[in-house]
């Protein structure tokens, strides 16, 4: 229904996007080697990997990034350490009033997780680097005292983003 129902295509495209990101591929695809007595059950799974396997191929790269980032649930995938993702891509992150920004720094407010918290420093780091302005468009909207928060932390792995955004 969250694929077939919405008549925006958008709507379904990010119902798709956020299977993907929820691993629901990986389930599917271990549910493909089962046998099941209900034939209704086969032909979902199937229809449901197709659907998903196109939109992976669809995705750009700052689609899925974006959608990461509003999820809240930031964690080391490929995207993060890519040179070439930031290069071509830390300007985006002033799209809609620097929406991805604010996320991030609202992230380093309020996450206790160690991981969001290292990959949030780290990508506002590479925003900083990428972006010329980067520095003081962070300053504006008060991110860099909270970046340099985290210079404290527990967490040495928090430590280290921090230390290496703030240069």
């Amino acid at each position: 229904h969250l694929i077939e129902k919405p008549e925006d295509s958008s709507v379904a495209k990010d119902h798709c996007i956020a299977m993907v990101q929820c691993k629901v591929l990986k389930q599917l695809s271990i549910l493909e080697q089962r046998r099941f007595d209900d034939e209704d059950i086969t032909a979902d799974v199937e229809y449901l990997s197709e659907k998903l396997q196109n939109s992976v191929q669809d995705l750009s790269s700052f689609d899925e990034y974006a959608t990461e980032v509003r999820s809240g649930r930031l964690e080391w995938s490929p995207v993060h350490k890519s040179a070439k993702f930031w290069r071509e891509n830390a300007q985006r992150l002033n799209e809609k009033n620097y929406e991805l920004l604010r996320i991030l720094v609202h992230l380093l407010e309020t996450s206790k997780d160690a991981i969001i918290l290292s990959v949030a420093c780290f990508d506002i780091g590479e925003y900083v680097r990428h972006y010329p302005r980067g520095k003081h468009v962070l300053e504006q909207l008060g991110g860099k005292q909270i970046v340099m928060q985290h210079l404290g932390h527990e967490d040495p792995n928090v430590r280290y983003e921090a230390l290496l955004a703030v240069q």
